[in-house]
């Protein structure tokens, strides 16, 4: 399980660094393999999920705690920046080290709203809940790389896929 020091310290950004590394040294198809099925190990303890606006706003809506952030992978590519929303213990550890900042659940819902027109939105497990919701970059987010070389990881929420017809790059 993903767990919130992991954020703080920043070990989350170095093993999302490791695996986009291991994505683009790997040359073999990873459907099957053992690198592939150790990738996906990895990401099931965020137990990741693709969703909508509506759905994010509901999950800002039910925190006790709620702050905004540029979304954690950011840094490995300065490029595509967006802002990820952070609940509860997250957001709190993260605005204590000055990582993120308080905001009201309205802000931060228009915070998604600014970005999700071009960038995906995805939800990720932290302790066990969801307590992350970003505005992922296509190009440059792990679980979209492990997408495109077959693995699949990224859960469909219920409603399925934003209805607003997004224009999401996947170069």
């Amino acid at each position: 399980m993903a767990k919130v020091d992991e954020y703080v310290s920043g070990k989350i950004l170095e093993d999302a660094e490791r695996m986009l590394k291991a994505i683009e040294a790997v040359r073999l198809p990873l459907i099957g393999s053992s690198i592939g099925k150790r990738l996906l190990e990895k990401i099931e303890k965020f137990n990741p999920m693709q969703i909508t606006i509506d759905e994010a706003s509901a999950f800002i809506k039910d925190a006790k705690k709620v702050a905004v952030g540029q979304r954690v992978c950011f840094s490995l590519h300065n490029r595509d920046f967006t802002e990820a929303v952070f609940l509860d213990e997250l957001a709190e550890e993260l605005v204590n080290v000055g990582k993120a900042d308080y905001m009201t659940n309205e802000d931060a819902i228009n915070t998604l709203r600014r970005y999700s027109s071009r960038n995906p939105i995805i939800t990720s497990k932290v302790a066990g809940k969801y307590m992350e919701i970003c505005c992922s970059s296509p190009r440059d987010c792990v679980y979209w790389n492990l997408e495109r070389t077959g693995l699949r990881c990224l859960r469909q929420s219920k409603k399925g896929l934003n209805a607003k017809g997004c224009d999401y790059v996947m170069e």
